[in-house]
């Protein structure tokens, strides 16, 4: 994917690439890297700057104060949140070169906290994080591809069918996001995508319900107007 998007980049911008732990492989961030293209991501707690482990500095900065951050909640709608975070300059192993990596807990008592790197030594620390709060969307996106509209529910075979599965379910989700922006255009609000996902489905309802009012009138037989409209329901299902 990043080489299919190599080609789409404007010239002279500068580019983060930004994923989570499950992606934070030397091999990815070297690829990133020649490209001169930035890394920001999640790291998981073994990885190692400067030959130790990212998890083992908190105890070896205990005597050294945290940095408060304090950034917009990445859903938009609990307001604002601080965390405490400590940075280490060093070198990622596997020869991926400097990083600046970062420490961050929600509170002081937070036994799990999450580790981040990257590769940009000019940004500070809520810089950086504020550029990784920017992956939030793409996790939406994600949650409402695989669930509400279904791209992992194809029963095919074949590489070009699955990829035509995942076109139109990807077609499914722009048509929601413009009715996102129509929306927001218009002064209305929406909490999420979900309302309307409802909304859709709710006009296909009222559709039906209205063709079966419709021969019902014209028939005045309701049993024969019912079975009319499911049967071309169930034409436009198969």
């Amino acid at each position: 994917m990043l080489v299919e998007l190599t080609g789409m980049l404007p010239k002279d911008y500068r580019v983060y690439v930004l994923f989570d732990s499950w992606y934070a492989s030397a091999k990815l961030i070297k690829f990133c890297r020649r490209r001169e293209w930035h890394v920001i991501s999640a790291i998981k707690r073994n990885r190692r700057v400067d030959k130790k482990r990212i998890d083992q500095y908190d105890q070896v900065l205990k005597h050294k104060p945290y940095q408060r951050v304090t950034l917009k909640a990445a859903d938009g709608k609990d307001g604002k949140r601080t965390y405490l975070v400590r940075s280490i300059l060093g070198s990622l192993e596997a020869g991926v070169g400097e990083v600046r990596a970062l420490i961050s807990k929600r509170h002081r008592g937070d036994k799990h906290p999450r580790y981040f790197i990257c590769t940009d030594l000019s940004l500070s620390v809520g810089e950086i994080l504020k550029i990784y709060q920017m992956r939030w969307p793409v996790e939406v996106d994600n949650f409402y591809l695989k669930k509400p509209l279904g791209v992992g529910d194809f029963r095919l075979q074949s590489f070009e069918a699955t990829q035509k599965w995942f076109a139109v379910v990807v077609l499914a989700l722009n048509y929601l996001q413009y009715r996102y922006a129509q929306a927001y255009l218009q002064g209305q609000t929406s909490d999420s995508l979900a309302d309307f996902i409802r909304q859709h489905r709710l006009g296909h309802l009222r559709a039906m319900l209205r063709s079966v009012i419709d021969e019902a009138i014209q028939t005045r037989q309701v049993d024969v107007a019912v079975d009319k409209v499911l049967v071309a329901a169930e034409w436009a299902l198969i």
